[in-house]
């Protein structure tokens, strides 16, 4: 199984932040998912590339009988404590460790930019099952808003060679949209910041200067500190 050493890195390394500072995704996403892909009770899903479980433990509540596939070690140990009724396998979108024809439905939040497109879809079709459906989720910030703009262009810097998922090919998808915010402490936000895989990457102290700036651009900010996103769902059924 190969994955992007960025992301191996960044993910394992950052795991806890992860869980700390990423942000949730809004109820009116996940019913439109719900809707679109018609989970519940005897469904069965796949959350592929799963991470803390922050998408898997929305779903609980629908009913359907989850499976989840992480391929990092550090987010399968922070997903295990959070979401402790799911089962979490070690795979990824390109290798996913199921059999043939054997979920109803595929929902992938945060991660679909990481993957092969060709390779990830292939396998995707192999395990669903005929007429099975597929969700691709992202929390993207809203950067419309001048404060996000500007922490965005710290952010960036030296991203390096990593995936954008502001240009992933998703032809054959309908795109769903709403607004979202993520209230966040100071310290959440840098946590949300540190949980970005080429920041977690870094060394300490070029991550430490990265999150200064960030402290400094917030800082007399009143808590909680509002962080929009425009949270986008791309569905094929």
């Amino acid at each position: 199984m190969s994955v992007n050493p960025t992301a191996a890195s960044g993910f394992d390394a950052g795991a806890e932040a992860y869980e700390r500072g990423r942000p949730s995704y809004p109820d009116d996403a996940v019913s439109h998912l719900v809707d679109v892909l018609q989970l519940g009770p005897g469904r069965r899903v796949l959350d592929l590339a799963a991470g803390t479980g922050k998408m898997t433990r929305l779903l609980v509540p629908t009913g359907v009988d989850l499976i989840a596939v992480e391929p990092v070690a550090g987010m399968r140990a922070a997903f295990a404590a959070a979401v402790p009724g799911v089962d979490i396998l070690e795979g990824t979108a390109e290798a996913i460790p199921l059999p043939d024809a054997s979920v109803d439905a595929v929902v992938v939040a945060q991660a679909f930019h990481w993957f092969d497109r060709d390779r990830a879809l292939a396998e995707v079709d192999r395990v669903l099952r005929p007429g099975g459906g597929v969700a691709l989720v992202w929390n993207r910030r809203d950067e419309s808003v001048p404060w996000v703009a500007e922490m965005s262009q710290i952010i960036h810097w030296n991203r390096g060679l990593v995936p954008e998922y502001d240009h992933v090919d998703i032809e054959g998808f309908t795109k769903w949209t709403c607004s979202y915010v993520q209230p966040l402490s100071h310290d959440g936000l840098l946590d949300r910041v540190a949980s970005v895989s080429y920041i977690a990457a870094m060394d300490d102290h070029e991550r430490a200067g990265v999150l200064a700036q960030v402290s400094e651009l917030v800082r007399g900010f009143t808590e909680p500190i509002p962080l929009p996103y425009v949270t986008e769902v791309h569905t094929r059924t």
